[in-house]
């Protein structure tokens, strides 16, 4: 946990790295890789046109201040992760929560970048993260690891990645539901496939 608003330098680094040890036991960070290809930054300066994102990673087509060319004047690259010191949007009297939390998830989106053929484009992600649910489990049974994972189909996937990293790869028991599981289970099958070289199903 984050103990104040403001993340510092030598705290993003020892999350990164404990994040990175996480991936390295699951299968996710390997010679053939491609995640090392993404770099972490700290940002000290706060990010105006992202005031409430705690992080971010930059996808193609994504821009922070709406143009490529004023991105990169920035010093904004695509395929990295970005960690502000301070966001505008938090008060000081807000706890931030997990560092490590905030790593992975962007990890996560990182994932989605470097294979897309195995996440975003293929049809297993797709029936994964659907959210096509039968009515009866809308409202008794849990859909999805957080509020934030039913925003959209790839926040959902980076929740998601995100639990399943902080917990080694077991379900918690409170998030055992079918379509929770359903997820569980691409992301299980998505660490074994990076492992095994593949980039697409």
């Amino acid at each position: 946990m984050i103990n104040s608003f403001i993340v510092n330098f030598r705290q993003l680094n020892s999350a990164v790295s404990e994040v990175q040890d996480e991936f390295y036991r699951l299968g996710l960070w390997n010679e053939g890789s491609r995640l090392p290809l993404t770099t972490v930054y700290w940002c000290q300066l706060p990010q105006l046109a992202m005031h409430d994102a705690l992080g971010f990673f930059i996808h193609k087509g994504t821009y922070v201040f709406g143009h490529p060319v004023i991105d990169s004047l920035a010093g904004y690259e695509v395929g990295n992760i970005y960690i502000p010191q301070w966001v505008l949007a938090h008060g000081f009297w807000k706890n931030r929560g997990s560092l490590r939390d905030v790593v992975r998830h962007e990890y996560a989106h990182a994932v989605e970048y470097h294979y897309p053929m195995l996440t975003t484009r293929s049809q297993r992600f797709k029936t994964a993260f659907s959210g096509d649910y039968p009515e009866e489990y809308q409202k008794s049974k849990p859909l999805h690891v957080s509020d934030y994972a039913a925003t959209a189909q790839t926040e959902d996937f980076a929740e998601t990645f995100m639990v399943y990293v902080r917990h080694s790869a077991k379900l918690p028991s409170h998030l055992n539901t079918p379509h929770i599981k359903r997820k569980w289970k691409f992301i299980s099958e998505l660490c074994k496939a990076i492992n095994s070289g593949i980039t697409k199903w």
